[in-house]
């Protein structure tokens, strides 16, 4: 009998919980095998060559090119499988997976795959912008690169690039396209490491969101400094991974949560505006904004903090009742499409932040396949707004959802 692969067993085990490991290997693969069965090949027919296309089906041509050059770059840590759902790669850590059973990764994406959009192509809709304007800078989509850190301890067989050929190739694609690009930061990198991130962002003034672990209130004014030396447009401190690295007390090293006295003491440490990074619920949100944040993230670190978190399609709709308006609120979680992005934006979101994926296509096309991808979403998104009828970002609401 023919056997089903890793994939479909991983679907299986994520339906069933944990016991279903142990099934997997017996009766229940051999029932999934039964239950699609395969038709009989004729003898003397040639074997099927084995499938090289990774990715989505639908990517071809420049974009598809950048797919298949990512899976040699990244395999094993990243199977760049046809959608980014987190099933493959449950609980790989380090890894690019979501932390232990992957749930919450997973989550993320289930949830905005649940939120649907109307379909209105009667309308004279024919040439809408997509463009939108944060803290003063107008990007060509509300999309921007998501900080993502510690390169060397979550993927240590990854050398294909250099930390800076990595970070010049996410700011440079974003900003060639049109947006903001990102760096990230780990807290256990000595500073001259840290400072060497900077000296790529200086190339790129006012252009970059950086990225600030939750240090310690006096090492994280240090790596303050750098932003603004480097002239960041934005900081985000991610909130959430306090929980990472927790047991190490070290001023120089560690991580820490916040309190609101705390926030407050950064915020009034820089004009740089600090978005708080994190924020799965009101409560929490109207907390950043007692603390005097420019904005917030919503967001669950792409499910690599706290397993079984809800989906951030799910929480965004209620922290957006109680702060939109009064500060910016980004999202992230699973952006892909840019119908991703439209259906965020149209969940109460300003702008999204995009992780994995830009990372797969630094690796897979440098800067231009970093400025492909995201060019890419945004003729996506403006032809999504097209068929939804909405002609500039200001007018997305949740009038379009179905």
């Amino acid at each position: 009998m023919d056997t089903v692969n890793r994939r479909t067993a991983l679907k299986i085990s994520a339906l069933l919980g944990a016991g279903a490991g142990a099934l997997a290997s017996g009766a229940l693969i051999q029932a999934a095998a039964a239950a699609e069965p395969v038709p009989a090949v004729p003898a003397g027919t040639p074997s099927a060559a084995p499938a090289t296309h990774y990715g989505p089906a639908s990517a071809t041509g420049n974009v598809g090119e950048v797919y298949q050059r990512a899976r040699q770059a990244l395999y094993p840590i990243c199977r760049v499988c046809p959608q980014c759902d987190g099933v493959a790669c449950a609980g790989e850590f380090p890894g690019i997976g979501g932390l232990g059973s992957g749930m919450s990764f997973q989550n993320n994406f289930t949830a905005l795959q649940r939120v649907h959009l109307k379909l209105r192509p009667l309308s004279d809709n024919k040439s809408p912008d997509c463009s939108t304007v944060i803290f003063g800078q107008k990007i060509s989509l509300p999309a921007m690169a998501a900080p993502l850190g510690g390169l060397a301890v979550n993927f240590p067989t990854l050398h294909d690039m250099s930390e800076a050929q990595y970070f010049d190739a996410i700011i440079g694609g974003c900003v060639d396209a049109g947006t903001m690009g990102s760096v990230g930061d780990i807290q256990s990198d000595p500073y001259e490491v840290t400072k060497a991130r900077y000296d790529v962002v200086a190339r790129y003034p006012g252009k970059v969101v950086a990225g600030i672990k939750p240090r310690p209130n006096e090492n994280y004014i240090k790596i303050i400094r750098l932003a603004e030396a480097a002239n960041a447009l934005m900081i985000t401190i991610d909130i959430d991974a306090a929980g990472r690295g927790w047991q190490d007390t070290s001023k120089e090293t560690g991580v820490e949560p916040k309190t609101v006295a705390q926030l407050s003491e950064l915020v009034r440490a820089t004009k740089i505006p600090i978005l708080v990074k994190g924020i799965t619920t009101p409560e929490d949100a109207l907390l950043a904004g007692e603390a005097g944040a420019a904005g917030i993230c919503v967001s669950n670190h792409g499910g690599r903090v706290l397993d079984h978190t809800a989906g951030i399609a799910d929480v965004l709709p209620a922290i957006a009742e109680k702060v939109k308006g009064k500060m910016v609120i980004l999202a992230d979680g699973c952006v892909h499409y840019g119908t991703d992005v439209l259906k965020y934006v149209a969940l109460g979101a300003d702008a999204v932040l995009v992780g994995r994926h830009l990372w797969r296509a630094a690796h897979g096309g440098g800067r231009d396949g970093v400025s492909l991808f995201m060019k890419t979403m945004r003729d996506e998104m403006t032809a999504a707004m097209v068929l939804t009828d909405v002609p500039n970002v200001a007018a997305i609401s949740r009038n379009i959802l179905a």
